[in-house]
């Protein structure tokens, strides 16, 4: 009967010790508000409509960031963020019929050469890389599962701090001129100086305050302006970030 009754008190004061343990869990803060730093990685490319026969290779990039974030209880916070983010990728793609200026050099009965502007057209395959740095701000909300565990979703704006297009042309232009191998191209100045779009990822708590994260965004504007005439569909940023997050908490 006394060992019956032992083992009764003991089980009983190993639940009250899991459920203290679980409880203290799950207020992981002195206060409302904590704060933190991510470093990881960004993958993916900027998506849009293409022509058949197109290839493309996802860039990977830098990702580093702070955060500050609300607790209104254990299940619901409020996170705002600031982080550098590099965006790469590089494609291929066949080109038919895009509009063209050609440079041709005509000589004149003197000696001289002048140079003849031609807008034409253009057919062959294109080649190009991205290389653009962002200065972004996510504002979040999460949704905490248990202690763990938690879902996100959100919004973002960007702000470029470096855009990189670069472009290289191969094939002919018009019907009677030269073809073209590898002509460069500089395209960055007609990348947009902002982007905005919407954001979803989870949390998972790894150890105390290091947490590892894994979040989807998709850009809900042209990384290009309207003024771009080589791409008048809407090529959206879509990246993913892998990275681990540590939480200061006072």
């Amino acid at each position: 009967m006394k060992k019956k009754n032992f083992t009764l008190i003991l089980a009983f004061l190993m639940f009250i010790s899991s459920y203290s343990f679980a409880q203290e869990e799950q207020t992981p803060k002195k206060s409302n508000f904590v704060f933190g730093s991510e470093l990881g990685i960004i993958t993916g490319s900027p998506i849009g409509p293409a022509e058949e026969g197109a290839k493309g290779k996802l860039g990977i990039g830098l990702h580093t960031g702070v955060f500050a974030k609300y607790f209104f209880n254990n299940a619901v916070a409020f996170q705002w963020g600031l982080a550098y983010n590099a965006k790469k990728a590089s494609y291929e793609t066949p080109v038919y019929d895009q509009d063209y200026t050609y440079h041709q050099d005509i000589a004149l009965p003197d000696g001289s050469t002048v140079t003849a502007i031609i807008d034409t057209y253009f057919n062959g395959n294109v080649r190009g890389n991205f290389n653009n740095t962002y200065l972004e701000s996510p504002i979040l909300v999460y949704y905490y599962f248990n202690p763990r565990f938690s879902l996100h979703g959100g919004g973002y704006a960007a702000l470029l701090l470096r855009g990189n297009h670069e472009v290289w042309a191969t094939g002919v232009v018009g019907d009677n001129f030269d073809t073209v191998a590898d002509e460069y191209s500089d395209e960055s100045p007609f990348i947009n100086k902002w982007d905005y779009g919407m954001s979803l990822g989870v949390n998972y708590k790894v150890y105390k305050q290091i947490e590892c994260e894994l979040r989807l965004s998709s850009g809900l504007r042209s990384i290009f302006s309207s003024e771009y005439q080589l791409a008048d569909v809407t090529v959206r940023n879509v990246y993913m970030e892998l990275k681990a997050n540590y939480t200061f908490q006072f």
